[in-house]
């Protein structure tokens, strides 16, 4: 049987005087349940936003300090935090479960800078990515084989449209002119699911457990925000429509779908065709149609953007990294999609604060300077203690880990590049996209160095932006202005081939050839 415990809390910032076991200011105190995690009661009485992790005790944003009564650490927090943390009290408030009153500190974690790309590049240009100018791109209407020709020239005067990209760690959204594609407002915030986990897994954990209702309406929220300030721009009725883009899950989490099955094989969605309901202030809103549970509307809208559509004659590859790695080819007639994990690697490290394309340039440089090896591992004594590394946005220590989760990552997507390649006959791509924050920072010469971009694509890369946003502007331009009806939109993704990487014979011996750091 549980029983109640008293637990004192005060924040980071309040004086203590633990001497004579006074605590100034105004501390909190609240009742806690011995038999639950600590966070629990924390995140019930408001006290912590919650960790990104989801509760396992990776990510370090719950740290407390037991100023009195500290519970002895588990296992995992003597494997997560320092011997000295431990003996100052500190302990992780998803993992400690104490059993008698206390006083606790709160630590705050500072935020990491995050840098929110709300552009896609000008694709006018033939240059490629060393070369390119980054800059907004012009609107154009794409002219492609199943676009209508029942258009109606008055829809577009006075009209508005908000695009939204919904990613998993940021939302992005635009207020745009649909006649000239300009851009009148922008407004972004960080995805407010974090507190349930960094990642998708996390967060359909969280849905199951019976979060669905607060995941939802946390993204409702922001829409809510961003289009509350477009309006003090424009008149709502001349918001025409708003259209979002996101992977298959926060499009799911944010329509309040049971997630369950995008968890478990077969890995079936609910739904992945256009999608309108009622948005923010009555504006009609639009879901991007996706491709399969891997392959979402942020893909597709991409896509879209791009003109990687049926009827197109060039060899078109897309590559949008982060926590998943998502790839698309088309070649004339053929569309395929896949996609792989690829863990923490490509955002920043196992556990560390760092961007992700600082995680390739840095070790491109360790290999040059022979710091480390081909392999993937460091020379002592950076092989025991790690390297310490300092970049524009702070320093880290990096370790063999964190090198090995980056290897793990990169052969993963390689392998995914090399079978996509492979269906449509190897011919000769003409166009690579990077999409997204990663490639818009990436070292391209870099990628080719450790091996994550072939040579042969040497000289046709091109970093492309928010291709997501910049999608969900022409989908919802086009949907509102006739240019093609809901049914052709989902038909043509609809004939899209989705390969999975676990049942080709080739992607296991692939992944093992480009586990090495070398160009090839």
């Amino acid at each position: 049987m549980s029983e109640k415990i008293k637990i004192t809390i005060v924040t980071d910032d309040e004086k203590q005087n633990i001497k004579n076991k006074e605590i100034l200011k105004n501390p909190v105190t609240v009742t806690h349940d011995s038999s639950v995690t600590l966070m629990s009661t924390l995140l019930q009485n408001k006290m912590i936003e919650g960790s990104f992790c989801g509760g396992r005790g990776d990510c370090g944003r719950c740290m407390v300090q037991f100023l009195q009564g500290a519970p002895l650490p588990t296992p995992l927090e003597r494997s997560r935090l320092e011997a000295e943390e431990l003996r100052q009290g500190f302990r992780l408030a998803c993992l400690t479960r104490p059993k008698n009153d206390c006083v606790i500190k709160i630590k705050v974690p500072e935020e990491k800078e995050i840098f929110i790309v709300a552009e896609m590049m000008d694709l006018s240009e033939e240059n490629d990515y060393n070369s390119q100018q980054r800059k907004l791109s012009v609107n154009r209407k794409l002219n492609v084989t199943f676009l209508s020709d029942n258009i109606n020239d008055d829809a577009g005067r006075d009209s508005y449209l908000v695009a939204v990209d919904l990613g998993t760690t940021t939302i992005a959204m635009q207020l745009r002119d649909m006649d000239t594609g300009e851009t009148i407002d922008t407004f972004c915030e960080m995805n407010p699911q974090r507190i349930y986990g960094s990642d998708v897994l996390s967060r359909i954990q969280a849905s199951c457990d019976g979060h669905r209702e607060e995941l939802r309406q946390c993204v409702w929220d922001t829409l809510e925000r961003g289009v509350g300030k477009f309006v003090e721009s424009v008149k709502i009725s001349n918001i025409k429509c708003i259209c979002v883009a996101g992977n298959t899950t926060m499009e799911h989490l944010l329509m309040g779908y049971d997630v369950s099955s995008l968890g478990r094989s077969p890995f079936t969605p609910v739904e992945i065709g256009l999608q309108t309901v009622e948005g923010p202030l009555g504006i009609p809103l639009y879901i991007t149609p996706g491709i399969s549970t891997f392959v979402g509307g942020d893909i597709t809208a991409g896509m879209y953007a791009l003109g990687m559509l049926p009827g197109t004659e060039s060899v078109r590859l897309l590559i949008d990294l982060g926590t998943n790695g998502e790839m698309a080819i088309t070649s004339g007639t053929d569309m395929l999609v896949t996609a792989t994990a690829a863990g923490p690697a490509f955002e920043g490290g196992t556990e560390k604060a760092v961007v992700g394309t600082d995680m390739i340039a840095v070790t491109d440089s360790l290999k040059k300077r022979g710091i480390l090896d081909g392999g993937g591992l460091l020379r002592e004594p950076y092989f025991t203690e790690g390297v310490m590394v300092h970049t524009q946005k702070g320093e880290f220590r990096l370790t063999n880990r964190d090198i090995r989760a980056l290897q793990m990552a990169k052969a993963a997507v390689r392998a995914g590049v090399e079978i996509l390649w492979e269906q449509v006959r190897r011919p000769k791509i003409e166009q690579v996209y990077l999409a997204g924050g990663f490639g818009y920072y990436l070292d391209v010469e870099a990628a080719f160095s450790i091996g994550l971009l072939p040579e042969d694509m040497r000289g046709h890369v091109r970093a492309v932006g928010n291709t997501s946003l910049e999608g969900a502007f022409q989908i919802g331009r086009d949907l509102c202005e006739g240019v093609i009806d809901g049914r052709r939109l989902e038909a043509v993704f609809s004939s899209a081939r989705s390969i999975n990487l676990a049942q080709q014979k080739a992607f296991e011996k692939l992944y093992l050839e480009y586990m090495n750091l070398v160009e090839s």
